[in-house]
């Protein structure tokens, strides 16, 4: 009932921030004349799912569902023979499109045509409601997005972290368009909170022309009413320095430094009620988090009043900072951790941003680990970036990792291409439940932004990627592959680990100078370093490599000055092997079959309906024939009563079929998994032997295994009872598994 409530508010305050956010946008640089030019057209393209055989009609009204490989931006398309009058409904599976995007209706003339939705949509599947007498001869869809591509990569020994980077990938270029947005189907807005990691990920992930949308967000006019706190998110070394560094572009820092200067040191004041920083849990520690980013900024701020030539303000500037540094110990350090009058337990936030500003110092480091970022999870997933980013600060990289799959372990293995609002789906703000009205593809997941750059470890240090270092914290993974697109050219980072060797092969572009380091923890004994075979440091820098100096050693590290070409380096010693993650999910590469559905049939315990969906009340169909339309945004779901032993479902596969493995793919509705199950199967769909297979439910997707079977029908039936959640089923696949 509250998340209903709340998703009611946010609609009606959509109609204030939508419009307002779209007229910001076009006061950008040029930006009304680029509307089209940057939009790509990848042309028409054929479903990869297709819920009936085609040509297909029906004597009743009816649907077909189509799915495409991934959550895109999409026009549907089809051609079908029809008596005149008739209306053809086109519309996304993804029910949060229709926030802010109706269903398009289509009116036949006579005989042979084609039609295409004239807005696009998003999501991964697309369904069309067809008339009685209407043939359906073909189908497909239109991709379109904004013009970049994929130039950056990640891949490493563990396939969990590799899902993970492409997810935020395909999720990155989702939330892109004419401008970063938070998602592509429910809002649209432009925050800045968004705004800041969909920035930093173009840079690792995109080509240059993705730098066009980092540049409009840079000069984009503050407006200190509009959240605040993303403000102070954005204008400090995540947002604004964040862009200099990776584009050298110090024309545009010049633009806005009057308006960032003015903001932080005039306009911005504390304690403001409308000062957001994260959704995640209330126990937020706002008093906190507030100083350590108004620090950040003021740094930030004095950097660009030095390299902009507003040396005069550079004195106002550091007794601002010294105002902060030297009252944040005495009003919030509390012994063991960071914490206000404003919250009754450490937030794991606040203290996170306290490493990441520096103003906590590496004595604070283990009692802040071990009190606090061990034990608290209040980010979300927004958030957790500078969480993940302060534990490889202090060290802790391993545990960042480790934090990362735990945050993200439903997201990983589901069906879906895209990072969600919310870990598991679960609304932490003011209200703990599950909150059906959150976005599959949300622009502020950080996953691809702290592997390529924190966990390989490849960042500039001068503006425009003039100097960069490579300083991996790989923590417990083996091999690492990464690319980073920069400005001076495509940088290659390639580090395998062994018993005895710790080798880095970088590929590094002209007009730079890299700065590569051999992590000192990565072993337990180091020996010798070599680069193309040559040893230049045995315990003391030896050179004898043309291209390579001697940088120091410092922060756990053994440095080198690098030259632009293509480096062999090796360090030679005693490297521990040990992986405390879990067992990784293997790469897709399973024969498994799933069977043909498209003639089955499928019944339940309950009537077919429909639901209200959120606070926008708009009525989705929950049929069982959902469960088997090849779409996962679509599904079964009993909502008469909470789960109760004795519900069931139902499938009619037509003929006798051979088969061991069942998965129920309830991932839109996270929390409906079945409580308890037990599998039947029948030849005639009334006489059922005892259960082939019993069990419980796992959070999102749960597979049943039994020995094989042939059968016409089987049956799912609830033996548990869970007091909070329904059962749902968004897809359901029978599996013959390769033996």
């Amino acid at each position: 009932m509250q998340i209903t409530v709340w998703r009611a508010w946010a609609i009606s305050m959509l109609a204030w921030m939508v419009p307002s956010a779209y007229a910001r946008q076009a006061d950008l640089d040029s930006i009304a004349t680029q509307q089209v030019s940057v939009i790509k057209d990848y042309g028409l393209k054929p479903y990869v799912h297709v819920s009936k055989d085609l040509p297909y009609a029906e004597t009743n009204t009816w649907k077909l569902v189509c799915t495409m490989p991934y959550n895109c931006q999409f026009q549907p398309w089809i051609k079908l023979e029809s008596p005149p009058g008739q209306t053809i409904k086109f519309n996304s599976s993804n029910p949060l499109v229709q926030y802010l995007t109706r269903t398009e209706d289509y009116t036949t003339q006579e005989g042979d045509q084609t039609c295409e939705a004239k807005h696009w949509i998003s999501g991964e599947g697309a369904i069309y409601t067809i008339p009685a007498g209407v043939t359906v001869q073909a189908v497909q869809y239109r991709e379109t997005g904004y013009n970049t591509t994929l130039a950056g990569s990640f891949e490493c020994n563990d396939n969990d972290y590799n899902i993970l980077w492409q997810k935020a990938a395909r999720t990155a270029y989702l939330c892109m368009r004419e401008w970063f947005f938070d998602c592509p189907d429910r809002e649209r807005v432009g925050f800045w909170g968004d705004g800041t990691p969909e920035l930093n990920q173009c840079f690792y992930v995109f080509d240059a022309q993705a730098h066009r949308l980092a540049k409009n967000l840079v000069l984009r006019k503050l407006e200190p009413g509009f959240y605040p706190g993303q403000h102070l998110e954005f204008l400090g070394k995540y947002g604004l320095w964040f862009y200099y560094l990776q584009t050298g572009d110090l024309e545009s820092i010049r633009a806005v430094y009057d308006q960032t200067k003015t903001f932080l040191l005039k306009t911005y004041t504390s304690g403001n009620p409308r000062t957001w920083f994260d959704w995640g849990k209330e126990v937020k520690d706002t008093a906190v988090t507030e100083a350590c980013f108004l620090y950040i900024d003021l740094q930030t701020l004095k950097k660009m009043a030095l390299a902009t030539g507003h040396t005069a303000d550079v004195a106002g500037i550091d007794a601002r900072l010294d105002s902060i540094k030297n009252t944040f110990d005495s009003t919030y350090w509390k012994g063991g951790y960071y914490q206000s009058s404003q919250v009754t337990t450490p937030d794991d936030r606040a203290n996170a941003m306290a490493v990441n500003a520096g103003l906590a110092d590496g004595s604070k480091w283990d009692a802040i680990f071990n009190n606090v970022l061990t034990k608290k999870t209040y980010s979300s997933c927004f958030f957790d970036r500078w969480v993940f980013e302060a534990l490889c600060t202090m060290g802790k990289q391993d545990y960042a990792l480790l934090r990362m799959y735990e945050r993200y372990k439903t997201m990983i293995p589901c069906s879906f291409t895209t990072l969600w609002e919310h870990y598991d789906r679960w609304w932490a703000s003011r209200i703990d439940a599950f909150d059906e009205g959150s976005s599959l593809n949300h622009g502020w997941n950080p996953p691809a932004i702290v592997l390529s750059q924190t966990i390989a470890g490849v960042s500039p240090e001068e503006p425009g990627w003039v100097k960069y270092h490579v300083l991996p914290k790989e923590a417990f993974l083996t091999a690492i592959k990464v690319v980073v697109p920069s400005i001076k050219g495509n940088i290659t980072v390639d580090m395998k680990k062994t018993a005895s060797q710790y080798s880095m092969s970088l590929t590094s572009p002209a007009g730079t100078t890299a700065i590569v380091g051999i992590p000192r923890g990565s072993f337990t004994t180091l020996n010798s370093i070599k680069v193309n075979d040559v040893t230049i440091w045995d315990g003391a820098f030896r050179g004898g490599v043309n291209g390579i100096t001697w940088h120091g050693e410092e922060a756990g590290y053994v440095k080198f000055n690098v030259a632009p070409g293509t480096w062999n380096f090796a360090g030679l010693g005693i490297v521990p092997i040990a992986s405390p993650a879990p067992k990784p999910l293997p790469p897709p590469a399973s024969k498994d079959m799933a069977l043909d559905k498209k003639s089955w049939t499928a019944s339940a315990s309950v009537a077919d309906g429909t639901f209200p969906f959120s606070g926008g009340k708009i009525p989705v169909d929950i049929s069982a024939a959902n469960a088997l339309d090849g779409d996962h945004w679509t599904g079964w779901r009993d909502l008469t009563k909470t789960q109760y032993p004795g519900q069931w479902f139902q499938v009619d596969m037509q003929q006798a079929q051979t088969f061991d493995k069942i998965v129920l793919d309830n991932t839109w509705a996270l929390w409906d998994s079945p409580d308890k199950y037990a599998v039947s199967v029948s030849q005639d769909g009334t006489n059922w032997g005892e259960p082939i297979a019993t069990g419980a439910g796992q959070l999102g997707m749960t597979t049943i295994t039994f020995p094989v079977q042939t059968a016409r029908y089987l049956r799912i039936m609830q033996t548990g009872t869970n007091a909070t959640y329904h059962w749902s089923i968004y897809e359901l696949d029978v599996v013959r598994r390769n033996q």
